[in-house]
């Protein structure tokens, strides 16, 4: 018998939105994020160690030389780097096992990019499957996948073969990382999500170091690949064992009973009392989501839903191209490596205040405030006399403001994590998000032209940039604030949310004829 109906998010609170499940559930995420950040600079990492600049040196006379052999034996044996010493036979690298130095290089910087062409194209599409599968099923697909690819990057006998495994695997991230952010979400409160949002950033930062370190201390390079596998493995473990289904998910479903069963695992992990006689309702009022309302192509048919990502499609490619755009032109302000340690510094903090300023004022203030504050920096920048004024030895005020003007687009980038997150609808949620993030990627992607068109001039990118932070300011004030708001479930909470507290109803026969809603 059913005493009380409750949201889903109300549900959550009483049965702890911050307690053990939602701990390890933030563990996980770091797992992923940390692991995910050692493959995406795993070749890069390897391309650093002695023996490859060893290698690179002796290329300069290797060509020239009668004795091709004995020219790299001697370069090898006498060249340091960082009180290393090349020792033929001690260690082998990626470079050496495939014989990648010389004329073939390029196939190191090619095999980077090709993660990134597999996150590009697989995102929307795996994402997609988040949303018809479930968060629970399709995570542990992903890490799984993760599993397998590394196993058989392990045993490649090929170039070709790794490469192709470097594609699946930038593939398989791309699946996880938004299954991972929208399962954690869905078994939580916004003010923790935003927490572990930022920690999972730290996290994947971290990872890139970390790949850096093993890599040096590793006696063959296949070794390099056991840290992720067995990350991996406990990730799977723990996910399987810990985690149930999102009762976000199973009610959006239509299966409320079994969102209530998902809700009483998470509640007996925590401590609290199972919830009895609970029968479960929407924001908007309704016992379940209307099943016209339960396709998952609602996000391309429904007006304000499809405006809603364009806008914010945009803005994540525009804190993208702030981000590693301002980064690839770190060597045109001086002392490259300096500068881009300077930027890495600026980041966390911004990260922490805005954390605390969007739990205030909300997403879209924060947003604003984030971007206006980037675009003022980034123009000041421009003036000639400011690189003339030097704050500590080489570092000028220009420096500094490009510093701050990327940091603070970095810290837009993780809340539009949560923002987009806190617009869709459960069915389209992981869909949604991957479609931005396929946004972010073009911005990427196009970043390192940054390098080219600053032969030109330089003072295209801040131009191109300034330019992309005024339009997506005004972009994002077509988007409705979120802040205090309950995670919609279905169309009809995303009605309510769009339309001000007002639902309009309409008798129609089709969902998708819904052109009349006005955002």
């Amino acid at each position: 018998m059913i005493s009380m109906e409750k949201t889903v998010l109300r549900c959550i609170e009483e049965i702890g939105p911050t307690g053990r499940f939602q701990l390890c559930m933030a563990i996980m995420c770091f797992i992923s994020a940390l692991f995910s950040g050692y493959l995406t600079f795993h070749f890069q990492s390897l391309t650093v160690s002695p023996e490859v600049v060893c290698l690179s040196q002796a290329c300069k006379v290797l060509l020239n030389s009668d004795d091709p052999e004995t020219t790299k034996e001697v370069m090898c044996s006498t060249v340091r780097h960082k009180d290393w010493t090349f020792v033929e036979g001690h260690k082998e690298n990626f470079l050496t096992e495939f014989n990648l130095y010389c004329d073939r290089k390029w196939l190191i910087s090619m095999g980077g990019t090709l993660y990134f062409v597999g996150f590009f194209f697989a995102v929307a599409p795996l994402s997609s499957i988040t949303d018809k599968i479930g968060r629970k099923r399709s995570t542990e697909l992903f890490v799984f996948s993760h599993i397998l690819l590394i196993l058989l990057l392990a045993i490649s006998t090929s170039l070709y073969q790794v490469i192709i495994c470097r594609i699946l695997l930038g593939a398989a991230h791309g699946g996880m990382s938004v299954a991972m952010s929208v399962a954690f979400y869905e078994f939580t409160t916004a003010k923790p999500a935003m927490l572990n949002m930022m920690i999972s950033s730290a996290g994947f930062s971290l990872g890139g170091g970390l790949s850096g370190l093993v890599a040096m201390w590793s006696a063959h390079w296949m070794q390099t690949l056991v840290p992720p596998l067995v990350g991996f493995v406990v990730l799977l473990t723990l996910f399987y064992f810990i985690v149930p289904e999102t009762p976000h998910w199973l009610f959006a479903k239509g299966n409320e009973s079994a969102a209530i069963c998902s809700l009483n695992e998470v509640a007996k992990f925590n401590g609290y009392p199972a919830l009895q006689n609970v029968g479960l309702v929407s924001v908007s009022g309704e016992a379940t989501s209307s099943k016209k309302y339960q396709k998952s192509n609602i996000l391309w048919n429904i007006p304000f839903l499809r405006n809603s990502i364009a806008r914010l499609s945009f803005a994540w490619f525009t804190v993208a191209i702030c981000y590693y755009g301002l980064e690839f032109n770190a060597g045109s302000l001086g002392n490259e490596y300096v500068i881009m340690m300077l930027m890495g510094c600026f980041d966390t903090p911004f990260k922490l205040a805005m954390y605390v300023y969007a739990g205030k004022v909300g997403r879209q203030w924060a947003c604003q405030t984030y971007l206006g504050l980037a675009m003022f920096c980034l123009i000041l920048s421009g003036v000639p006399a400011l690189n003339l004024i030097s704050i500590y030895g080489s570092i000028t005020l220009k420096i500094i403001l490009v510093a701050c003007g990327r940091a603070l687009g970095a810290a837009v980038f993780a809340l539009l994590y949560i923002y987009t997150t806190e617009i869709l609808p459960t069915l389209v949620r992981s869909l949604g998000l991957s479609c931005c993030s396929t946004a972010a990627r073009v911005g990427s992607l196009l970043s390192p032209c940054v390098i080219l068109v600053d032969e030109i001039s330089p003072y295209i990118i801040y131009v191109f940039t300034v330019v992309c932070l005024m339009i997506a300011m005004k972009l994002l004030r077509g988007i409705p604030e979120t802040l205090g708001k309950p995670l919609p479930n279905n169309l009809e909470d995303c009605e309510k949310l769009f339309c001000g507290g007002e639902i309009k109803r309409k008798k129609v026969e089709d969902p998708f004829k819904l052109d009349s809603l006005k955002m």
